[in-house]
């Protein structure tokens, strides 16, 4: 239990030196943040993990942050990911191994972990404090890391000088030669030597006069453009600035970029994990399997469709004969009832006929009996 106590508050004070450092160097990455956002950089693989790497590397040398992301780069640079490149830069630089690529990650945890970035930290802080010479760190005599003692950081230093001399390609990493422009000047006006088919090693001299000729058409322009200036400050009425919907509009606009650089990492990490190695291979070859495919897809739906209109066509005539034969059921019934009430009115119409005749036969032999004795007396 107190071994873990005392793990813990060493991690916790490891954290606070790791964030103080980095926001003396001016980090984008650790302003306003928890110390869980430090400890997901730092200690799990992810692309929050290699963003920080580069921007340490980046703030080491700005040569270093066109290697890792070539923007200019051939195809057979591009293969390369930037895991393999920070980890030639790290081995080159003697932080690591040169097969090392689990530390890089941040899948190696524990003590290397830390040994690592406190090392990259203290190097870049060494070299930002270098460049600053208001910095009052580097003036105080034996003050070198806030990690190890003078003599520590003596011998860990010249280990790290003899693994640079050992290394092969450091030219490509560290550029010997001083550049007085910008990168980005300095690649449009290589570029414009190129189309010029000028050498940019060995510029010609230019004309004084030419100069002095361009420089006033470019102070004719600026005129210009400030009168263009003037004439919309004129012709527009700007309200007062107000400082609380100032604030209001900039937290705003912060949370919004926060939110969209999150996704930027997201997909970034997505696509350099994901979906690069897929984007690098070589196209397939089409055949005309596709097409056959399509026209058999295309006839089975045909032949589907016309035995859904047979069936449609099936169930309309049972529909049809069932209520044709229940017509005729219902008719015959009718018919039949209908013809025994009137071969039974027929009936007894014929049977009061029969009677009828019966009557008129009886009265007829009674009258010709009548007759004959009647004749029978008068003949006498």
């Amino acid at each position: 239990m107190a071994l873990s106590s005392k793990r813990d508050v060493k991690q916790k004070n490891l954290i606070s030196s790791f964030r103080e450092r980095l926001d003396k160097l001016g980090c984008p990455y650790t302003e306003g943040v928890d110390d869980s956002w430090i400890i997901e950089m730092i200690y799990k693989p992810g692309e929050p993990r290699i963003k920080l790497l580069q921007w340490l590397f980046s703030k080491f040398d700005s040569k270093l942050h066109e290697y890792i992301e070539p923007r200019f780069a051939t195809a057979e640079s591009k293969l390369d990911s930037r895991v393999q490149r920070l980890l030639f830069v790290t081995s080159t630089l003697g932080l690591c191994r040169y097969d090392d690529v689990d530390l890089i990650r941040g899948v190696t945890g524990g003590s290397r972990q830390d040994a690592f970035m406190d090392k990259l930290i203290d190097l870049v802080c060494i070299k930002d404090a270098a460049d600053d010479p208001d910095n009052k760190a580097m003036r105080n005599p034996g003050v070198i890391s806030e990690s190890m003692a003078l003599e520590d950081q003596f011998h860990h230093d010249s280990h790290l000088m003899r693994s640079l001399l050992h290394q092969e390609k450091v030219d490509s990493v560290l550029n010997p030669r001083l550049s007085l422009l910008p990168p980005d000047l300095q690649r449009q006006y290589e570029v414009a030597m190129v189309e010029r088919g000028v050498d940019k090693d060995r510029p010609p001299k230019q004309d004084l006069h030419s100069l002095m000729e361009l420089a006033e058409k470019l102070s004719q322009d600026l005129q210009r453009q400030q009168e263009i200036l003037r004439e919309v400050n004129k012709s527009f009425t700007y309200e007062t600035p107000d400082s609380s919907r100032g604030e209001i509009a900039s937290k705003t606009m912060s949370l919004v970029l926060s939110e969209l650089s999150q996704l930027v990492v997201g997909f970034t990490y997505c696509y350099e994990n994901e979906m690069s190695h897929w984007c690098n291979k070589t196209p397939p070859i089409l055949n005309e399997l596709g097409p056959a495919f399509k026209r058999v897809y295309n006839l089975l739906q045909t032949f589907i469709k016309l035995l859904t209109d047979f069936e449609s066509i099936r169930e309309s005539y049972t529909h049809l004969s069932r209520d044709t034969k229940q017509k005729i059921k219902e008719s015959t019934s009718v018919k039949k009832s209908s013809l025994g009430a009137v071969g039974q009115a027929m009936l007894e119409s014929f049977q009061e006929c029969v009677s009828v005749l019966d009557e008129s036969v009886h009265r007829r032999a009674a009258n010709s009996s009548h007759s004959v004795l009647e004749v029978s007396r008068l003949a006498k």
